[in-house]
């Protein structure tokens, strides 16, 4: 039972290296991929199963489906299909074991892996010990199968599967109850999958006994998104309870037509392999499992986020709700629903600056906006100190966020001063140039292709401000000289034309950054 033990744990350091390795070798790539080719429901599913495919890891894709969606760049009926996707480029673990982990000595093959890959992670850059992380994990991946083969010849003698036969309701409900419960405690589909087959090939459990299990293990694998979930934001729930839904709908078919399905598995295999092979026959069911689930939901996909959508609805004004710390996993999606919530943030400030002017005065409505942006700041700078850029172009992203956000902090510090109400009334000509200017940038503000046009208007505006400020300093001191006013008056005003100034510069710097920010993304 430790060999048991022993192998699944290689199995999961194994898969956890290699995904991490491959993420990191391809991870802005992928997040490009997805990104344009996702148009369509077929080209969603595509999309998401070629990219669990190459990182082996449904996780990673659905993570980066979560932040694609917060950040706005997916719908949420878009993600469904990408899901769905993630679910059948999953059953490529069972592919890679079936036909390459039974036909050959693992040891002999893993251990010359493990040491090259070790060796690459020491004394390579950064770019070859992502090759070296992707090479270790593969080694160790098939040693902790051989580990399992080994131990599972001696796992019928500890758990007796002849006293639970795949031939009553009972029966069958305690092999699905098994498989959920192996890919919970386990916390990877991959490795209960693995386990799985081994037994299989092993002899402790038959055919039809493997494929119940796997059918749990296919409901199990959706406990990860659904503990994630919890006090998360409304897309990761969403997410989470599209995958819980389509496996335990599949899984509920797929028992109901079991004797079916199972015939149409062995046709299959036969076809393939000349004769019925148990473990690619298990492979190709858990594939069928998912292929059927993608035929029975992709006329009612709309329908169905709609409903979800009803059950699980926004909430208002949460400016920080995309701000998902599972999403730390994945450095360039957090860094995108950082810049969306500052985007968010600016939008709203604007809104609460606009009023303001008009009214000339702090209203309730005023005082809860800048509470909002305030708290949504402080969230955000919180968020931001958790992520950990990997790449170069992740480090200059990350810097444009941090100084947008500084500036955003110091503009906020502004407008909690004491000359926010009396540059109203001892520079009204500003303030309501400055009102002109905001509903110019607030009617393309949510348009990223224009953030560089709204940049470029704020610096000639704030330009313009700063020569203003000098000249009229100098005015109205002279004017207080020759006893034209009173000094008083003339500091008032000095202060409040000085506050102007800051106020446009802070708002023209944050912008400037958002702009920069995005002119990164967009470069190779």
């Amino acid at each position: 039972m430790l060999t048991v033990f022993g192998g699944i744990g290689l199995f999961l350091l194994g898969m956890s290296m290699l995904t991490n390795g491959l993420k990191d070798i391809a991870g802005e790539a992928l997040k490009q991929w997805l990104n344009r080719f996702t148009n369509g429901t077929f080209s969603a599913i595509a999309s998401g199963a070629l990219m669990t495919i190459l990182v082996q890891s449904s996780t990673a894709t659905t993570l980066l489906t979560i932040g694609f969606v917060s950040a706005g760049l997916l719908t949420f009926i878009q993600s469904i299909g990408v899901i769905i996707g993630a679910n059948i480029g999953s059953t490529s673990t069972g592919w890679i074991i079936s036909l390459i982990g039974f036909k050959i000595s693992l040891q002999t093959m893993s251990l010359p892996i493990i040491g090259f890959g070790v060796f690459m992670t020491f004394i390579g850059s950064n770019p070859i010990k992502h090759f070296g992380n992707v090479l270790a994990g593969f080694g160790l991946l098939f040693l902790g199968i051989d580990m399992l083969q080994q131990g599972m010849a001696n796992a019928q003698d500890l758990i007796s599967f002849d006293a639970i036969p795949a031939d009553s309701v009972i029966s069958i409900l305690l092999l699905v109850l098994i498989g959920l419960v192996m890919t919970v405690i386990m916390q990877a589909s991959s490795a209960a999958m693995a386990a799985t087959l081994t037994a299989l090939y092993a002899g402790a459990i038959d055919f039809e006994q493997a494929a119940f299990m796997v059918v749990g293990q296919n409901i199990g694998t959706t406990a990860t998104a659904l503990f994630a979930a919890m006090g998360a934001s409304i897309a990761a729930k969403r997410t989470a309870a599209t995958h819980f839904l389509f496996n335990v709908i599949t899984a509920l078919f797929v028992l109901i037509v079991f004797p079916y399905f199972l015939q149409v598995t062995k046709w299959l295999t036969e076809q393939l392999a000349g004769s019925f092979d148990e473990t690619l026959g298990l492979a190709i069911f858990h594939t069928l499992f998912s292929v059927v689930g993608t035929i029975l939901f992709i006329p009612f996909i709309k329908k169905f986020a709609q409903l979800l959508m009803k059950f699980i609805p926004e909430k208002e004004n949460a400016l920080t709700r995309d701000l998902d710390e599972s999403l730390l996993k994945a450095p360039s999606v957090a860094l995108d629903v950082t810049y969306k919530t500052l985007r968010d943030i600016m939008i709203h400030l604007t809104k609460a600056l606009m009023n303001l002017i008009k009214q000339k005065k702090m209203t309730a409505d005023y005082e809860k906006a800048m509470y909002e942006v305030e708290e949504a700041i402080e969230q955000t700078r919180e968020f931001l100190t958790k992520v950990q850029s990997v790449s170069k172009k992740e480090g200059a992203r990350h810097l444009c966020i941090l100084h947008a956000l500084d500036h955003l902090v110091r503009l906020i510090k502004v407008l909690r001063e004491q000359q926010e109400v009396e540059a109203m009334y001892y520079q009204e000509r500003l303030m309501l140039q400055w009102l002109d200017t905001l509903s110019s940038v607030m009617d393309v503000l949510h348009d990223d292709e224009k953030l560089l046009d709204i940049s470029k208007l704020l610096e000639k505006t704030s330009q313009q401000m700063a020569k203003e400020r000098r000249d009229k300093r100098n005015e109205y001191f002279q004017r207080s000289v020759a006893n034209e006013a009173e000094l008083e008056e003339a500091v008032s005003k000095v202060e409040a034309i000085l506050w102007v100034d800051r106020l446009v510069f802070h708002y023209w710097r944050a912008t400037a950054r958002m702009a920069e920010y995005q002119i990164i993304e967009t470069k190779k």
